[in-house]
């Protein structure tokens, strides 16, 4: 990646994540710049407790040295001269006074620091925040093909990780950035002014701080992107254990998870290793940077000294102010290898970004279902592969229940998937109300819908904010209500908390009848126009089949319904019976007529009844 695109990608995301926060991002900076001056400040004040200290100098004139005059031979002359200090009849008195002045500057930098500290955190959690709500709303925009190519903990992982990192210490690095050079400047003039030769020290120490970061910046930025990757593997093993934890103590597979756990953990023992060593090995090859420049700087000022070209105060304020160059720069380049960890971070952050979803949203809206569902020569496949459906014409219209059926594999909850436009045909057009369904808005579509999934999956919260799930103006009566209707008020109301009863991770705390009848009630809470039923009643007994059956049959008086049926005793009594076959339409029609036109529907239909007899 080339730095000019490391830059712009930075800069977006100071421009589209800190940038919101002006105001308080502008007191940031302003306090930064005090706190700056106060440490400018700090040498100031030491060079005439030195003077007094070591050298007894007298004060200079007020005004005799200006601020182009300044070096650290005349800069304790020059403060006692500013303050009017004429002459110190009593140097330790004069010492005591202006530590006491040291210690003020000192101590009002520590709270502005603090104080920054706390203003740079807000700052990073509100962006962090904003980068997680963008990425997040994202993600929703993208279509289903899509969570099928990610695992869900990767995407996760990305989600928190990756968008804590892209924040972390950016403020900081703002802040150093922009103090850093400043303190360098005012430090280099001052040792300059003074001698020269000396500035050689201070110039080496910044050369030796570049090659240490320019050898340690590639390795960190490409074993940070590998620790996020890794990390993220993690994460997808930790949910695929938990998740079918069912199935894991089933199999007896718990050694078995472990083992697998075991090989991505030591590869995430490999990838923070390398790329801690690569961190950190900065912190000793900085420090020794450090002593190799303050050896320098006290060798060059000891000849200088020993040459009668420098006073003992100016020996020591020279190494004072040395030493502050140095950790000024060390801070500097810190915040840059620091900025490889934000960089890669955002790389796989944008990444993320960079996807387009393959159902692109139309500019219309609908709000109503009037006439039918078409589709018209649909066909269909996953990516490269075969085609799923082939060639599919069928009419859904409204008040009709249609029933999809078939051998398993055959495209059935396919065809559902389309007609609800989670994917696009390959070729072929559907239409609601003769408008293509790619020219739609397809939040406002989708509201049409009430969906019982073949496999009900509820939320980590109430029944009744299950049954309202997405629809925040349902009334309580209209959710008993549909309660009722999927046979699930009953059992509900046994419960000590009633609608208000948590039904834990996935509904595990509900047997598998129950959490379909609570599925169920969501689909039809508010009178969708068009319910979609992939076997609603899979995981239901046979008394609660038939109460369910019962009740769907007259919730969709009125409302058009798309059933797709594994038992055929659900779909008997439908309007129109489709038959799926090789990706194809087999036969339309009825039951009795089906049984006579359709080999598919007719060993169907003696297979199931033929083993329902037996038992």
């Amino acid at each position: 990646m080339s730095r000019f695109a490391d830059a712009r990608r930075l800069a977006r995301l100071l421009r589209r994540y800190v940038a919101p926060y002006w105001p308080a991002l502008g007191v940031l900076l302003l306090t930064s710049a005090l706190a700056t001056g106060l440490a400018a400040l700090l040498p100031v004040v030491m060079a005439p407790i030195l003077d007094l200290a070591l050298g007894g100098a007298r004060p200079t004139p007020a005004g005799g040295v200006g601020l182009g005059g300044l070096s650290l031979t005349n800069l304790g002359g020059a403060v006692l001269g500013w303050l009017g200090a004429s002459a110190v009849d009593d140097r330790f008195r004069a010492i005591a006074l202006l530590c006491l002045a040291y210690v003020a500057v000192g101590l009002v930098k520590g709270w502005l620091d603090f104080g920054n500290y706390l203003l740079a955190l807000w700052l990073r959690v509100r962006a962090a925040s904003a980068l997680q709500a963008d990425l997040f709303r994202h993600l929703l925009t993208m279509s289903m093909s899509f969570f099928t190519r990610h695992r869900s903990a990767e995407l996760v992982s990305r989600l928190s990780t990756d968008t804590r990192s892209a924040t972390a210490g950016l403020e900081t690095i703002v802040c150093t950035v922009f103090s850093a050079p400043l303190l360098i400047a005012f430090y280099a003039y001052l040792l300059a002014r003074t001698n020269p030769r000396l500035v050689g020290a201070a110039l080496a120490a910044a050369v030796l701080h570049y090659a240490v970061t320019r050898g340690i910046r590639g390795p960190v930025r490409r074993f940070a992107t590998d620790q996020f990757s890794v990390l993220a593997e993690v994460a997808s093993r930790f949910q695929e254990a938990l998740v079918n934890v069912r199935t894991v103590k089933s199999f007896a597979a718990e050694t078995f998870e472990l083992r697998r756990l075991g090989a991505t953990l030591r590869e995430v023992l490999r990838v923070n290793v390398k790329f801690g060593v690569y961190k950190h090995i900065e912190e000793p090859a900085r420090a020794v940077v450090n002593y190799v420049v303050e050896a320098g700087l006290i060798l060059l000022a000891a000849w200088e000294l020993l040459a009668g070209r420098l006073t003992a105060p100016a020996f020591f304020l020279f190494l004072y102010v040395g030493r502050a160059v140095m950790v000024q720069i060390g801070l500097l380049a810190g915040a840059y290898t620091a900025m490889q960890g934000i960089l890669a971070a955002t790389s796989r952050v944008d990444e993320l970004f960079a996807e387009r979803p393959a159902v692109p949203d139309g500019a219309e809206t609908i709000d109503a279902f009037r006439d039918r569902i078409a589709l018209r020569d649909v066909t269909f496949r996953y990516g490269d592969g075969e085609p799923v459906l082939w060639r599919v014409t069928l009419d859904v219209r409204k008040g009709e229940v249609v029933a999809v059926v078939g051998p398993s594999g055959v495209g059935k909850s396919t065809l559902v998937d389309l007609v609800l436009r989670l994917y696009d045909p390959t070729a072929g057009v559907i239409t609601i109300d003769g408008r293509d369904l790619r020219s739609l808005r397809q939040h406002a579509y989708r509201r049409l819908f009430g969906v019982v999934a073949q496999e009900p999956l509820l939320f980590n919260t109430t029944i009744r904010d299950n049954i309202a799930y997405g629809r925040d103006d349902v009334a309580e009566a209209e959710i008993v209500r549909a309660a009722r209707v999927a046979n699930a008020h009953d059992f509900v109301v046994e419960f000590p908390d009633g609608y208000d009863t948590v039904v834990g991770d996935r509904g595990i705390r509900l047997s598998g009848g129950q959490r379909q009848r609570i599925a169920i009630a969501r689909a039809v809470v508010g009178s969708p126009p068009i319910l979609i039923l992939d076997e609603a009643t899979s995981s239901l007994d046979s008394e609660s089949e038939r109460l369910v059956r019962q009740a769907i049959e007259q919730v969709v008086q009125g409302a058009t319904s798309i059933v797709i049926a594994h038992r055929l005793s659900t779909v008997l009594h439908a309007d129109t019976i489709v038959v799926l076959n090789r990706g194809g339409v087999e036969a339309v029609g009825r039951h009795a007529q089906l049984l006579e036109t359709s080999e598919t529907y007719g060993s169907l239909y003696r297979l199931q009844f033929s083993e329902a007899g037996a038992v």
